[in-house]
């Protein structure tokens, strides 16, 4: 199935730490992919969803170290799994992205459209 989207999604798995802005709610997660407008997040911390509420978000990843901190949760759910997991769409803040960051991306995007394995293309994107 394809989907309508703006920007490619990468498969970039990165383990973070989230806290929601103005609340006393945080957790553990991991990004499952990432886009020049946003990220997956997978948390097994179920809070409740306010509309327009902001996560920040720390990773000790040095794979991604200027990654964007702040991102407005746009939606949230549940997900099949034998252990109870959630899934976050996280859109960035227009002030979080940098030059760097938008680099990283179009480097990743060049070598994924240069690979000839179809099987290469399934570990790289969505």
């Amino acid at each position: 199935m394809l989907e309508n989207r703006r920007h490619f999604r990468l498969k970039e798995f990165m383990d973070v730490t989230w806290k929601l802005a103005d609340q006393d709610v945080s957790g553990e997660g991991t990004v499952v992919n990432i886009s020049a407008s946003g990220f997956l997040l997978q948390t097994d911390r179920v809070f409740r969803p306010t509309d327009n509420c902001v996560l920040s978000i720390e990773s000790g990843a040095e794979t991604l170290p200027f990654a964007p901190k702040k991102g407005r949760l746009m939606w949230f759910r549940r997900i099949n799994t034998p252990h109870e997991r959630f899934q976050c769409g996280v859109q960035f803040l227009k002030d979080q992205t940098d030059n760097d960051f938008q680099q990283w991306l179009e480097k990743k995007v060049a070598r994924i459209s240069e690979a000839a394995d179809a099987k290469i293309l399934d570990n790289l994107a969505f």
